[in-house]
C-alpha cells in the first residue's frame, strides 16, 4: 500500500512542478514507490488466490499489466493534450485508490506464509 502511495502521489506531483529539480523529486519519489510495491505484487497476488487458481490470477495480474502498457500512451497523450493537470491528478487518484483497496484487502484469511 506504501508503495502504491508513493506512486500516485509522485505521479500527481508531476502536473505541480516545473522546475528541473522539483521534476527530479518527482521521479525520486515514484521511482521509490515502485521499488517498494513491484516486489511483493506477484507475492500479494498470490496471497489472495485460492491454492488451486494461483495461475490464473497471476496471468490475470500479467495481463493488467500489457492491458495497461498498451492504453495508456493512447489515452494519458489525449488526457495531457486536453488537460494536463487533470492528467496527474487522475494518477494520484488511482494511486491512492490502489493503496485504500489493499489496505482493505481481505484480511488475516489470505494472510502471507511466513
Amino acid at each position: 500500500a506504501f508503495g502504491l502511495f508513493l506512486l500516485g502521489t509522485g505521479f500527481a506531483l508531476t502536473g505541480a512542478f516545473h522546475s528541473l529539480a522539483l521534476l527530479a523529486l518527482t521521479v525520486l519519489v515514484w521511482t521509490v514507490g515502485e521499488i517498494v510495491h513491484s516486489p511483493v505484487s506477484q507475492a500479494y497476488v498470490a496471497a489472495l488466490a485460492p491454492p488451486h487458481l494461483r495461475g490464473r490470477y497471476q496471468g490475470a495480474f500479467g495481463m493488467t499489466w500489457g492491458i495497461g502498457l498498451v492504453l495508456a500512451p493512447v489515452l494519458g497523450t489525449r488526457l495531457f493534450a486536453w488537460n494536463e493537470v487533470v492528467l496527474w491528478a487522475a494518477c494520484g487518484v488511482l494511486g491512492m485508490f490502489a493503496a485504500g483497496l489493499v489496505l482493505a484487502g481481505p484480511g488475516e484469511k489470505y494472510a502471507f506464509p511466513t
